[in-house]
């Protein structure tokens, strides 16, 4: 299995559906970027769905991470008030 190596942090959207997430050692996600390329495979969302601004999800990046690696990404945002 190979697993993301994304560039930069950016937010997500989890795909793994929550009740199995607990069991899970990996999530699968699909990255969410203002950087838009107007392809059928970007999903767009912006303030009517709880963003500050338009962006999309690319669903050309879907990736699988370890859980561990997004509870760290939640703790951080937790610690520095980031959300």
């Amino acid at each position: 299995m190979q697993l993301a190596d994304l560039d930069k942090t950016l937010p997500v959207v989890i795909l793994t559906r929550e009740l199995v997430r607990p069991h899970l050692a990996r999530l699968t996600i699909a990255p969410i970027t203002a950087t838009f390329r107007g392809l059928s495979t970007e999903v767009v969302v912006g303030p009517a769905n709880g963003f500050q601004q338009t962006s999309v999800i690319s669903c050309d990046n879907i990736a699988t991470i370890p859980t561990n690696e997004l509870a760290l990404a939640q703790a951080i945002r937790a610690a520095f008030d980031l959300e």
